[in-house]
């Protein structure tokens, strides 16, 4: 993937080499490496907000006191700034960008759903004011989303912000005319 213009043989040292200088970069024992598979040592002492954000999530899915449910999901939503290797791409390595965009999906979903239970959550608590923000974090996500749209006119009206709602509602009518040339 790295390096798609030499030959298998090639990139595999190149590839070895470039293990061996990360190795000598960050140190021993970060790195588990074999002929199938390179990754990092889930035993090394390393904080990646990306598995920290899918344990959160884990977390989350097992709770059944909203509360802590809440705690956890809003917790996972602030690590989540920006999508997955935003603006990084390999030049000629197709299968790599392929994987990146995959991968990048996919945590943009479990993002939406975190969103999504987070204001069903706290609606479900009387806490509609909390709420909003997490709606409207969700439309950012994907503004077509008619359900997204819904979510937060509901979320509006729970909250008693009828005039919100129908401008909600309106930004959705306008969007999707706009881009789509359709109606809600």
């Amino acid at each position: 993937l790295f390096w798609p213009d030499y030959e298998q043989s090639k990139a595999c040292a190149n590839l070895r080499h470039t293990l061996w200088e990360v190795q000598q970069a960050i140190g021993e024992g970060w790195i588990d490496a074999d002929r199938e598979q390179i990754g990092l040592n889930e035993k090394a002492d390393i904080w990646l907000d990306i598995t920290h954000f899918k344990s959160l999530l884990d977390q989350s899915h097992t709770q059944q006191d909203a509360p802590i449910r809440i705690s956890l999901l809003a917790d996972s939503a602030k690590l989540y700034r920006n999508h997955f290797l935003t603006g990084f791409s390999l030049k000629n390595a197709y299968p790599f960008n392929e994987w990146a965009y995959a991968e990048s999906e996919n945590l943009r979903l479990k993002l939406a759903n975190a969103l999504t239970m987070l204001s069903e959550d706290h609606c479900s608590l009387n806490e509609a004011e909390k709420a909003i923000p997490h709606a409207r974090r969700l439309i950012t996500l994907d503004p077509l989303n008619e359900t997204s749209h819904r979510l937060l006119m509901d979320v509006y009206i729970q909250a008693r912000q009828h005039s919100a709602a129908l401008k909600q509602y309106q930004t959705l009518e306008q969007t999707l005319r706009k881009e789509l040339n359709i109606d809600p």
